[in-house]
């Protein structure tokens, strides 16, 4: 055999190789919840606008998948005619705070999850407060603990109780779009509807004596001052003013 055929062989199946790994993916289909858009994801994921099929497999093989802000993790499927199907699992934020030109991001315990200036639709601010840090992975940034210790409070308590909407029944936390630390106490708004809460005492027996009453107050606009609850009250003392 002439020495030049092995060579040639080689080159043939390199060449063969590389035409076959640039084989662009014919679908990418996202599934899961996410704040990107498709073409923002195809950049985040596979780190181009259009991921070559064999390629991707190949890298599923031999490294690590990308970090994403917001996204905990993404599993990738080869599916027939050289489709791509990403799984995504998007992080758990219940709201943020405003630092400088940033937007802090926590869970429903009060970690901190993602810092960026990107920002997120469908999450509650908290208002009225003034972060000096900020640590990812750590708790949220302020320095009085009552403070910590009401938005963990608020975050879970909306995060697990449900409210009748008309025919409907919502996650609380879906109609929550604010939480605001004043002077005198905190408060909660819930769309149309201010909530007063005042200060941390009795804090769970004011948030359901809420629960109950929204729904009474359903296509109203105002503030249900709710600071003068007590604990044993046989009715829950409170006072609406509309606006």
């Amino acid at each position: 055999m002439k020495k030049w055929i092995l060579p040639l062989i080689l080159f043939v199946f390199l060449a063969v190789g590389a035409v076959f790994l640039l084989l662009p993916a014919n679908n990418v289909y996202y599934d899961g919840k996410s704040v990107y858009t498709k073409e923002e994801l195809n950049s985040l994921v596979f780190g181009t606008d259009s991921p070559k099929f064999y390629l991707v497999r190949v890298k599923e093989l031999l490294t690590k998948h990308r970090e994403i802000p917001f996204i905990a993790r993404y599993d990738i499927d080869f599916e027939a005619g050289r489709t791509l199907r990403v799984h995504l699992y998007e992080k758990s934020l219940a709201g943020y705070i405003r630092f400088q030109n940033y937007y802090l991001y926590f869970d429903w315990d009060g970690i901190l999850v993602e810092i960026g200036t990107q920002h997120v639709n469908g999450l509650y601010e908290v208002k009225g407060l003034e972060a000096s840090h900020a640590v990812k992975g750590e708790s949220l940034p302020v320095s009085d603990s009552y403070v910590l210790r009401t938005i963990l409070t608020l975050t879970q308590f909306l995060n697990r109780e449900t409210i009748r909407q008309g025919q409907e029944t919502v996650p609380l936390g879906n109609l929550c779009s604010g939480i605001r630390f004043r002077g005198d106490g905190v408060e909660l708004e819930m769309g149309e509807i201010h909530v007063f809460l005042g200060e941390s005492e009795n804090m769970q027996g004011k948030l359901y004596a809420m629960e109950d009453i929204l729904p009474e107050l359903s296509g109203k606009k105002g503030t249900l001052y709710l600071d003068a609850y007590r604990a044993g009250d046989p009715y829950p003392r409170y006072t609406f003013k509309e606006n």
